[in-house]
C-alpha cells in the first residue's frame, strides 16, 4: 500500500508536513554511528530547477536535516543558464539559475556529480556556466570538462578525516556533440555499444580511478545511465520489469571499477530505487533514484508513484573498511504550489519551484519503500534489515 504523500493542500496552497519537526524524522543512532567514522552520505539525483531557499524556505531544514555526513553527494541533473549572458530557460530543457547550485551547497553538499544526459542541455555555455559556478563555489565535482582530459579527470574533496575523489561519468542519451573531446568542452561520456562499453572509454575512466586511488583515501565513482537492454523509452513508458534492475553489461563494469580502485559506485538514470550490491567490500548503489525531483508535468515518461520515493544512503568506512550502511526512505511532493503547466516542459513556473521535494516517508509507505530495496538487493546476495522507518545492509566477513 502506497500512503499519501507527506504534504498537505490548503486552499490551493502546497505546505510541507510538521516542517518544525524536522529534526526527529533523522534516527540519532544513525547520526551517532557515522560520528566515529569516515561517514559518506549519498543521495538520489537533484534535478533542482530553483532556489528552494527562496521558494519553500519551509523545505529547507527537512532537507538539512538528511545530510549529516563528512562528505554528502549527489548528482546536479540540470546545467545552468545565465541571463547576465543574454541565455534564457527558454533555450534548453533542464536549465536551473546559478542560485540552485549555492542552495545545495547550503544543504551540505560538498561534492557532486555535473555529468548527465542534461548537463549540454543549453549545449557549451550551459557545461562552460556550471564549471564556472562550481568554481565560485569551490564545490568539489567531476563529470564535465573543457576537455576530455578535464571531464575524465577526479575532483578532490578534502576533508578532517581524509580526502574523497570523485570520477564520474553518463553513458546513454548524451546528446548529439554532448560528449568531451580534446578541443570540446562537454561530459565524460562512456559509450556503450551492442552490450560493451567503448574500449577507448574504458581505459579512459579505469586510468582515472587507478589516478584517484593514488592520491585520496576514498574514492566515490558516479556513472548517469540510460542504457538498458530495451530502449530507454520503451523501459520506462512500458513500466518493464528491466527498469527496477541495472543490465548485465553495467554489473560487469562496476566489477572492473572496484577492481581499479573504487570505494563506492552510486548510479543514477532510470531514475528509480535499484538494489544495493556489496563487492569485494565495496558497496554498488545501482540506482538511488530522486532526491529532489523538480520535473516540468509534461514529462509523463516519468510519472510513476515509485519515481517520487527513494532512500537517503549512509555509509560509514573504518579506514579501508566499510563498516555500516544505512538507510532512511524518502518520499517527493507531487503538487506544487499555484497551477501546474501542463504543455510546456520549459516551464518554470512556481508550481515547478515548489514540487519534488523531499521529506522521511514515515509509517506504512517507509516500510514499503525499504521493502522494495531489500526485494531488489537480494539477488546481489545483500541482506537489507528493516528497523522501523531506517534499514541497513547486515554486512558480513565475505562482505
Amino acid at each position: 500500500m502506497i500512503t499519501a504523500m507527506p504534504t498537505l493542500l490548503t486552499g490551493g496552497q502546497f505546505v510541507l508536513a510538521a516542517a518544525c519537526l524536522a529534526v526527529v524524522f533523522v534516527d540519532p543512532s544513525m547520526l551517532r554511528a557515522q560520528a566515529s567514522g569516515f561517514s559518506i552520505t549519498l543521495t538520489g539525483q537533484s534535478m533542482i530547477r530553483s532556489d528552494i531557499r527562496a521558494h519553500a524556505p519551509s523545505a529547507v531544514p527537512i532537507i538539512k536535516s538528511m545530510l549529516n555526513g563528512d562528505v554528502v553527494f549527489t548528482n546536479f541533473e540540470a546545467t545552468i543558464v545565465d541571463e547576465r549572458k543574454g541565455q534564457s530557460h527558454l533555450d534548453g530543457r533542464f536549465l536551473s539559475p546559478p542560485e540552485a547550485l549555492d542552495a545545495l551547497q547550503s544543504f551540505g553538499f560538498n561534492l557532486v556529480s555535473l555529468s548527465n544526459n542534461h548537463a549540454f542541455d543549453l549545449k557549451v555555455p550551459g557545461i562552460q556556466n556550471t564549471l564556472e559556478e562550481a568554481k565560485r563555489l569551490n564545490l568539489s565535482h567531476a563529470g564535465t570538462g573543457n576537455t576530455i582530459a578535464e571531464a575524465v579527470a577526479p575532483g578532490y574533496l578534502h576533508t578532517p578525516k581524509g580526502t574523497v575523489a570523485l570520477v564520474a561519468m553518463a553513458s546513454g542519451l548524451v546528446a548529439e556533440g554532448g560528449s568531451a573531446t580534446a578541443a570540446r568542452p562537454g561530459v565524460n561520456e562512456l559509450r556503450v555499444e551492442a552490450g560493451k562499453p567503448n574500449q577507448e572509454d574504458t581505459q579512459r575512466i579505469l586510468a582515472s580511478i587507478r589516478e584517484a586511488r593514488k592520491r585520496a583515501d576514498l574514492v566515490v565513482v558516479y556513472e548517469h545511465n540510460h542504457v538498458f537492454d530495451k530502449p530507454f523509452s520503451t523501459v520506462m513508458l512500458e513500466e518493464l520489469p528491466e527498469r527496477l534492475s541495472p543490465p548485465d553489461w553495467l554489473k560487469q563494469w562496476t566489477h572492473a571499477e572496484v577492481d581499479a580502485g573504487a570505494d563506492i559506485i552510486v548510479m543514477h538514470g532510470a531514475p528509480l530505487l535499484h538494489g544495493v550490491e556489496i563487492y569485494h567490500g565495496r558497496p554498488i548503489f545501482y540506482d538511488l533514484g530522486n532526491f529532489i525531483f523538480q520535473a516540468p508535468p509534461s514529462l509523463i515518461l516519468l510519472d510513476e508513484p515509485i519515481n517520487w520515493e527513494s532512500v537517503v544512503a549512509y555509509v560509514v568506512f573504518d579506514g579501508q573498511n566499510l563498516r555500516s550502511i544505512q538507510f532512511r526512505p524518502i518520499a517527493q511532493n507531487k503538487i506544487g504550489e499555484g497551477q501546474a503547466d501542463m504543455h510546456d516542459e520549459h516551464t518554470n513556473n512556481l508550481f515547478l519551484q515548489t514540487r519534488g521535494l523531499p521529506t522521511p516517508a514515515t509509517g506504512e509507505q517507509a516500510h514499503y519503500i525499504l521493502e522494495r530495496l531489500a526485494d531488489l538487493s537480494r539477488p546481489f546476495g545483500t541482506t537489507v534489515v528493516l528497523k522501523g522507518d531506517t534499514a541497513e545492509i547486515q554486512l558480513s566477513a565475505r562482505n
